[in-house]
């Protein structure tokens, strides 16, 4: 899969998650289990601003050529899947959030080991 394939890819994920946190919290969170509170719906809002952050640097990027900036960019983005990654699967195992968390940790999983091949690349 080329770069810009994944930064598309990563733009339209994180956009819809995105868009969702943003503007409908409650039922993001009662896809995922928790009960909503007033912090806990914030806390979701926050996590949308995170998501449109990521959206649009991928979205911005899609056409870059792999050169030492972009590279650096895609080595922040494995470290950041990688911390989402542990933190979804450890949501999932202490049961904070239903099975839906699975999902997550899939995509979480996806972009980090697609991203590693690109970084890999010469």
């Amino acid at each position: 899969m080329s770069l810009k394939n994944i930064f598309i890819l990563n733009f339209i994920v994180a956009g819809s998650f995105a868009v969702f946190c943003l503007l409908f919290p409650v039922i993001m969170l009662s896809w995922y289990g928790p009960t909503s509170t007033e912090a806990l719906v914030m806390m979701t809002r926050f996590f949308g601003v995170g998501l449109l952050a990521l959206a649009l640097v991928t979205l911005f990027l899609r056409d870059a050529k792999l050169t030492d900036n972009v590279k650096s960019v895609v080595l922040a983005l494995i470290i950041s899947d990688i911390v989402g990654l542990v933190v979804s699967f450890w949501a999932v195992w202490s049961k904070t959030v239903n099975n839906m968390g699975w999902v997550t940790v899939v995509i979480y999983g996806f972009f980090t080991i697609a991203l590693y091949l690109i970084y890999k690349k010469k």
